[in-house]
């Protein structure tokens, strides 16, 4: 399995165990992130939601 697969599998999981008010919106901003990004050109979108995952991060 690669590194990426298993990160995914972790935050799924994570996500998955979250009381359920949080888990609904979470699922709802998730939802909403990705309606967002599918009005930009798909490389363009990965770049912006990389940096501002990495800009999250370093906070």
């Amino acid at each position: 399995m690669k590194e990426e697969e298993a990160s995914l599998m972790l935050i799924r999981h994570a996500i998955d165990n979250l009381p359920q008010p949080q888990k609904e919106r979470v699922e709802r901003c998730i939802g909403r992130i990705k309606e967002t990004l599918r009005e930009y050109e798909e490389e363009d979108a990965g770049l912006a939601l990389m940096l501002v995952a990495a800009e999250i991060a370093a906070e």
